[in-house]
C-alpha cells in the first residue's frame, strides 16, 4: 500500500509540474508589459478650476474636489481646492491594469505622487521630460465605465511660453506647435505669438482633441470659438462646452493620420 501511493503521489506531482511547466511555456519568460497605447487607453483630461461644479465629489487624500469624467462627453475633469492646494495642473490620465509596472516601462516618466486611493481608482501622478503631467490609473473592479461619447480621442493641448523642441508654425493663427505623433502622451504644446488672432479660452485654456469625420456633425450643441481652418495636417475646429471646457474636432487629410 504503502509503495502504491508513493507512486500515485509521484505520477500526480509529474503532471502538476507537467501543467505548470506547459503554462509558463505559454506565458513566456516573464512577458513585458506593453507599452502604453495613449488613444486606446486615455481616460481624462484633467484641470484645476476656481468654480464649483455640479456632481462634485472629495478626494480626502488630495482633499481636492472632482467631477466625475466619466460622465463628460469628452472626458474632462474638474478639479477644485478650497485651500492654496493645486497640485498637478494640467494633466493628461491613461487607464493601466498595474501602475508599477506600467510606470516601469514608460519612458521618461518621473514619480511626482506615490499611487493613493483616488475613490474609483488607485492613482499616480507622473511628469513626463518635457513638463507635462501624466496621471496613471488602476480602477478598482466595476468601476471603469465607457466613455459617455464614441468619439476617438487624438491629444491634449497644454500653453506654454517656452520655446519646445521640434516647433513648426501655424501661419493661420501664428502658434508654434509640437508634434502630436511624436509624444508618447499624446501632447500638444501650443506657443502663441504676441500679435496672435487667438483670444479667450483657446489661448488661455487647455484643450483635449477628438478625430471626426464631420467637424459640422460633431460640433452641434457647442459653442464655437474658432471656426474649423487648416492647421496642416488637417482641418480643426475649435469649440466649447457647456462647462467651459474647451474641445478641439480634428478632419484629418488623407495620409496624414498620426
Amino acid at each position: 500500500m504503502a509503495m502504491y501511493r508513493a507512486v500515485v503521489g509521484c505520477v500526480c506531482l509529474s503532471a502538476a509540474l507537467a501543467a505548470a511547466a506547459l503554462a509558463a511555456e505559454k506565458r513566456g519568460p516573464q512577458s513585458p508589459v506593453a507599452p502604453l497605447d495613449p488613444v486606446g487607453q486615455f481616460e481624462h483630461l484633467g484641470i484645476f478650476t476656481a468654480e464649483k461644479k455640479p456632481g462634485e465629489r472629495f478626494v480626502a487624500a488630495t482633499k481636492v474636489w472632482v467631477t466625475d469624467f466619466q460622465k463628460h462627453p469628452y472626458r474632462v475633469e474638474w478639479l477644485r481646492s478650497d485651500g492654496p492646494f493645486k497640485g498637478p495642473n494640467p494633466h493628461v490620465a491613461f487607464r493601466v491594469e498595474n501602475i508599477e509596472k506600467a510606470a516601469e516601462a514608460a519612458k521618461g516618466l518621473k514619480p511626482v505622487s506615490k499611487p493613493f486611493d483616488a475613490g474609483v481608482a488607485r492613482v499616480a501622478f507622473f511628469q513626463t521630460g518635457d513638463g507635462a503631467v501624466v496621471e496613471l490609473m488602476e480602477f478598482y473592479d466595476g468601476q471603469a465605465k465607457e466613455p459617455a461619447s464614441r468619439l476617438q480621442f487624438d491629444h491634449i493641448g497644454l500653453i506654454t511660453t517656452e520655446k519646445k523642441s521640434g516647433e513648426t508654425f501655424v501661419a493661420a493663427t501664428k502658434v508654434w506647435v509640437t508634434d502630436i505623433g511624436s509624444h508618447p502622451y499624446r501632447v500638444e504644446w501650443l506657443r502663441f505669438e504676441p500679435d496672435t488672432p487667438v483670444k479667450g479660452p483657446v489661448r488661455d485654456m487647455p484643450h483635449v482633441a477628438f478625430r471626426v469625420e464631420s467637424i459640422a456633425e460633431a460640433a452641434k450643441g457647442l459653442k464655437v470659438l474658432l471656426e474649423p481652418f487648416d492647421a496642416g495636417i488637417a482641418r480643426v475646429g475649435f469649440y466649447q462646452t457647456g462647462d467651459g471646457a474647451v474641445v478641439e474636432l480634428m478632419e484629418y487629410y488623407e495620409k496624414q493620420t498620426q
